[in-house]
């Protein structure tokens, strides 16, 4: 009999500078050269964001503005810094909090050693190089350097799914697969100081962050012998006419941002008839989904998915706590919400099923549904 592939741990990482929402606000708003209309944008932003903190891999975004600051300058006394001087920084920094990730995750799997990696993905799309994080990992990790290599990249938020998919497939296809997967977004690298509204949302929504999780076709034993999640299909698509509306660009300095105001009340619009296709392939019903485990873009992202679905901020709390904790760390932010859910699960949760969506570039929709086992 088949047996679906199974997410036996995921483990999380935010690097140590923790940025308090208020400060960073108060920071910028104080900032020399802001005008009228840019602090009034910067306001609203803020008040309205649901973010207590976010975290940084850089201690700037506490700081006034200092001569020693690498990004993050208000009073433009420093021409800003170019790609190439980011990607060098995310070079340094992905590395160590990746790995903090997939030591916890593997931690939480005591039966499972370096050796029975046999394949392993990487995804990010706030920074790359080659040869990159995937070889960075095997050598740092003791992985066999004949593991099977996936690198995802520049993506955007929905990536984490991408890749859940992938190691999905790999371990159908393969029964003696041990996937892991890895993602890390250093998100506040491409920090730019800028009037665009898109890049105020950026700067005030965005922060870092890692992840890890372990994706086999065999059941790997946890600590405790704690539930697992057995996952059961996927469904993506993106919406044609919306291509310009949520974008990812590589700019002279620093990655820039399209984030339109009109994302929210596409994704209610089209969400609906998205989550019915995804339905009718796995042949359930949404009275069936126990759970709900949303991607936190942002609020506005959050109560655009609760009333595509008519479901309850209640039944969105975790994606909600995850957005106050920590911001938007793109691709890696749905494993956080997932890591909640998993560890919160007892032997009383076995069988009911979670559904897990997130949006990124496109406008594209990923998700997937697993069952609690």
């Amino acid at each position: 009999m088949y047996q679906f592939p199974f997410i036996s741990a995921i483990g999380t990482a935010v690097p140590p500078y923790k940025i308090s929402q208020k400060l960073h606000y108060s920071i910028l708003e104080s900032a020399n050269g802001m005008g009228r209309k840019e602090k009034l944008q910067l306001r609203k932003v803020y008040s309205g964001c649901g973010i207590e903190a976010r975290h940084s891999v850089l201690d700037d975004f506490g700081k006034t503005d200092q001569t020693d600051n690498v990004l993050f300058f208000p009073s433009n006394h420093h021409a800003a810094m170019p790609v190439s001087g980011r990607m060098n920084l995310y070079e340094h920094y992905a590395l160590g909090l990746s790995e903090k990730a997939v030591i916890q995750c593997m931690e939480k799997l005591p039966s499972l050693l370096p050796s029975h990696i046999t394949h392993l993905i990487t995804f990010s799309c706030t920074g790359m190089s080659a040869p990159g994080l995937d070889i960075q990992l095997v050598e740092r990790l003791g992985l066999s350097r004949s593991v099977e290599r996936t690198c995802i990249n520049f993506m955007g938020c929905y990536a984490g799914i991408n890749a859940m998919k992938t190691a999905y497939h790999i371990s159908r296809s393969e029964p003696n697969a041990v996937v892991l997967l890895t993602g890390v977004e250093l998100c506040t690298l491409h920090y730019q100081k800028n009037e665009k509204e898109d890049q105020i949302i950026a700067n005030a929504l965005f922060g870092d962050g890692a992840s890890a999780c372990i994706i086999s076709s065999q059941r790997i034993p946890s600590v405790n012998d704690s539930p697992a999640l057995s996952l059961k299909s996927f469904y993506a698509e993106f919406e044609p006419g919306e291509k310009e509306e949520m974008a990812w660009r590589i700019g002279d300095y620093g990655f820039d941002l399209r984030l339109s105001s009109y994302v929210p009340g596409l994704l209610k619009k089209s969400i609906p008839a998205f989550i019915a296709k995804l339905f009718s392939r796995a042949n359930i019903k949404q009275e069936d989904i126990d759970f709900f485990a949303f991607h936190p873009g942002g609020v506005r992202i959050l109560e655009a998915c609760e009333a595509a679905l008519n479901i309850s901020k209640k039944e969105n709390e975790i994606a909600y706590h995850v957005l106050h904790d920590y911001g938007n760390m793109s691709s890696v932010t749905i494993f956080f919400v997932l890591k909640i859910f998993l560890e919160s699960f007892t032997s009383e949760d076995i069988g009911k099923k979670i559904l897990a969506c997130a949006f990124g570039p496109g406008l594209t929709m990923e998700s997937m549904l697993a069952e609690v086992c």
